[in-house]
């Protein structure tokens, strides 16, 4: 049995969720490459926590891709 192609993992904490058809319970974020759950994305509002840049940046670093700059809380912002 082939997995559900609409159940994506986390790219922050790696938890499964579902993302389409009908059912989005995260999102995409361009500015990084990655898809995260609607937990992660809303637990960071103000940026993402310290303990999961590593894996928010993994993509844009192994691209060769700059950071995006820090926001005042010197947090990189989520989008």
């Amino acid at each position: 049995m082939e997995p559900d192609p609409a159940l994506l993992n986390c790219d922050a904490c790696g938890r499964s969720f579902q993302f389409g058809p009908h059912r989005y319970d995260g999102k995409a974020i361009p500015t990084y490459g990655i898809t995260v759950c609607t937990p992660c994305w809303d637990a960071n509002w103000d940026g993402w926590a310290p303990h999961l840049e590593k894996k928010v940046t993994a993509k844009l670093l192994a691209e060769g891709k700059p950071l995006p700059s820090r926001n005042s809380k010197q947090r990189l912002p989520r989008e």
